[in-house]
């Protein structure tokens, strides 16, 4: 499989453009639905599960903006349809042309799990979300695989983990799907609807992702 990024251009990939987030009231409010989501509080986070207040959104975008990878995934900005109406071309005669902005599905970072004093260990952690409606799509997978391109080839890391709540199977198959091996799991570490369930941890390697990339000699 070859290399999702190309060489001249480090923030997109097939479908997906990566942007960084902004402290502006446009990504406060996507941030703040994301977080309100059932499916995203419940399969990709271990907060109890409760409505997030709206300034949880500027303290996530934070998180985000700290991390050695932080971004929001986007879908290319949809171009207007050929041929106006009477109305927008009033409209443009006194207004100057604005280009449509993409439009934001989720979010993605890599963080490191070691702390500050740690960076030595070139080791991280992909944490990833999508917004209702845009999962199923492969949208998930492309944007990890973009993701793991950045940190073998920019960033200088030696192992990426991922890991899923036991009660993810969609997840689990994904990231194995995608080159992710298993190292293990907490055993009933989250209580969800009335049960325990376990956190399955997976991880990749440089040298496995050279693998599969096509690079190792």
């Amino acid at each position: 499989m070859a290399s999702t990024q190309a060489p001249w251009d480090l923030s997109k990939s097939s479908r997906l453009i990566y942007r960084a987030p902004e402290n502006s009231e446009e990504d406060i409010a996507f941030f703040h639905g994301l977080m309100n989501e059932p499916i995203i509080q419940t399969l990709s986070t271990g907060r109890l599960p409760r409505p997030s207040h709206k300034s949880s959104a500027g303290e996530f975008i934070k998180v985000l903006q700290d991390a050695i990878l932080g971004v929001v995934i986007c879908l290319p900005a949809q171009k207007p349809l050929e041929g106006t109406n009477s109305l927008t071309e009033t409209k443009t005669l006194h207004q100057p042309a604005q280009d449509p902005k993409p439009v934001p599905i989720g979010h993605m970072s890599l963080f490191s799990l070691d702390g500050s004093n740690g960076t030595h260990h070139r080791n991280a952690m992909i944490g990833i979300s999508l917004a209702d409606g845009f999962r199923g799509k492969g949208y998930g997978g492309e944007a990890i695989d973009w993701a793991l391109d950045w940190a073998f080839q920019h960033a200088g890391l030696h192992r990426v983990s991922i890991g899923a709540f036991s009660y993810n199977p969609n997840a689990l198959k994904l990231y194995r799907k995608l080159g992710f091996v298993d190292e293990g799991r907490e055993r009933e570490a989250v209580y969800h609807r009335r049960a325990w369930h376990d956190i399955v941890t997976l991880s990749m390697l440089e040298h496995e992702w050279e693998v599969l990339r096509g690079l190792a000699p």
